[in-house]
């Protein structure tokens, strides 16, 4: 049996600091507001006046996304034993939601989804064991679609010299993402972050870093699952394929003329733009600049793209702050009935 969760090891990570945050905000406001200026507001508005009420479909279009896209971390989970599909779905909306709003640097949502696991039924080391090897895969499959969406974008801005840069520098991820996956298969994660960031907090009488036992020995079973990996990577480039469609609908909706490789280079860099840009709330202003620098680079209006851009901004506020909403009201409704946290299941 696992220990209960303590009030240190529940916790997601101390946000950064306000000040920094509040600054890196109001600069990706102020990136926005004069991307709108610079590209015309007017004709923005124009373009999102075009798709008017057709901007609804977004929202089950992305409920549709993230059902599909939490079948893989049910794989990992064996969910029909521990927890139900529509549950699951629920937790992967809460951990994009916390990710994409609160100043978490990206990482906020997989320890508040590990809590939740936990607090419903699924042992400590099965919830973390689940989160880290997701995790692994879909960094491996986004390095994967940047390479192909960089293959594509290469050819119609008629690029070739930046590319053996541009693949050091992937090549530079892809070796972190492959030493990450080593520390799990060789060393093991508890073992490693007790011998160099838990010895830190340690010295500085911090709180311990919140492994639970039995972790590494999961993650290990986990990489063994074959067939669980591969249900798990399926079902994340079905994911990507989700959020492709609905930059394709949002062209569609606002009468953007855009080809299927165009919409596939938007959805694979985009994605990129927001792992490197975890510090900014929410990738305010470097959504929309990523989406404009793309266009100039297809041959796109850039007010086009920035409209697309817009869009998008708009469907993760419909459904991102209700989710959020959702995730306190469970909160409090568990605190309510459990207010002494019964201990979860083996892992």
């Amino acid at each position: 049996m696992d220990k209960a969760p303590d009030s240190r090891g529940s916790r997601a990570p101390r946000p950064l600091a306000a000040g920094a945050l509040a600054l890196l905000a109001a600069a990706g406001i102020a990136l926005t507001g004069w991307l709108l200026e610079r590209f015309g507001w007017q004709q923005v508005a124009g373009f999102l006046a075009r798709a008017g009420a057709g901007l609804l479909w977004l929202i089950p279009l992305r409920f549709a996304t993230a059902a599909c896209e939490v079948r893989g971390w049910g794989a990992l989970l064996g969910t029909r034993r521990r927890i139900s599909w529509a549950m699951l779905a629920w937790l992967g909306m809460v951990r994009d939601a916390v990710n994409t709003f609160l100043p978490v640097a990206r990482v906020g949502g997989e320890f508040v989804a590990i809590r939740l696991l936990r607090l419903h039924g699924v042992g400590g080391a099965t919830a973390q064991a689940s989160v880290i090897v997701e995790t692994s895969v879909t960094l491996a499959l986004q390095i994967v679609m940047t390479l192909c969406g960089i293959a594509l974008v290469l050819p119609m801005a008629g690029i070739g010299a930046s590319l053996p840069g541009l693949l050091a520098g992937l090549a530079g991820a892809a070796a972190v993402v492959a030493g990450f996956v080593a520390v799990q298969l060789r060393i093991g994660l508890k073992e490693f972050a007790d011998r160099t960031l838990g010895r830190l907090l340690r010295a500085a009488g911090g709180p311990d870093l919140p492994f639970v036992a039995g972790l590494d020995r999961k993650v290990l079973s986990l990489y063994r699952q074959r067939m669980a990996l591969l249900r798990c990577a399926v079902w994340q480039v079905v994911g990507f394929l989700g959020g492709a469609a609905e930059i394709g609908l949002l062209a569609v909706l606002m009468h953007i003329p855009l080809t299927i490789a165009q919409v596939l280079v938007f959805e694979a860099l985009i994605q990129a733009v927001h792992s490197v840009s975890f510090v900014v709330p929410g990738a305010l202003g470097v959504q929309e600049g990523g989406f404009v620098g793309l266009a100039v680079l297809l041959g796109v209006a850039p007010d086009a793209a920035l409209s697309i851009a817009l869009g998008r901004r708009l469907r993760q506020l419909a459904i991102g702050l209700p989710v959020l909403a959702s995730w306190q009201w469970h909160e409090w409704r568990l605190r309510r009935l459990l207010p002494t946290q019964a201990a979860p299941t083996s892992g």
